[in-house]
C-alpha cells in the first residue's frame, strides 16, 4: 500500500510543478523583449507576438497536463491499478506533457510568421 502512494506522489508533485509553471508562462513572463522569464525558443523570441502566444500556450499546456496528471492520480487510486501499470502511465504522461510544451507553442506560433 505503500508504495501506491509512493507512486501517486509521483502525480502529485508532477502536477504541481506544471501547475506553477503554468502561472509562470501566462502571468509572469517578462515582457518582450526582455527574456528572462518565459519559454525560450529563439523562433519564439523574434517578435511580441511570437513571445506573448508562446507563453500563453505552453502556459494552457501546462495547465491541462497538471489537471491531467491530478486526476491520473484520483483514477489509479480508486480503479486499484497495479504499481508497475502506474509507472508506466507515468513516464508516458511526462513524455507526453514535456514533447507537447515543447513542440506545440513553436508550431502554433508559426502563424505570426506571415505578418
Amino acid at each position: 500500500m505503500m508504495k501506491v502512494f509512493a507512486v501517486l506522489s509521483l502525480y502529485i508533485v508532477f502536477a504541481l510543478i506544471l501547475g506553477i509553471l503554468a502561472f509562470v508562462l501566462k502571468k509572469r513572463h517578462t515582457r518582450f523583449p526582455d527574456f528572462t522569464v518565459g519559454y525560450h525558443d529563439k523562433r519564439v523570441m523574434e517578435n511580441k507576438e511570437k513571445w506573448e502566444c508562446a507563453n500563453h500556450t505552453a502556459g494552457n499546456l501546462c495547465a491541462f497536463f497538471a489537471l491531467v496528471s491530478a486526476m491520473a492520480s484520483v483514477l489509479l487510486y480508486f480503479v486499484k491499478a497495479s504499481v508497475e501499470a502506474m509507472i508506466i502511465l507515468f513516464f508516458v504522461l511526462s513524455g507526453v506533457a514535456v514533447l507537447a510544451v515543447l513542440i506545440f507553442p513553436v508550431r502554433i506560433c508559426k502563424k505570426f510568421d506571415r505578418l
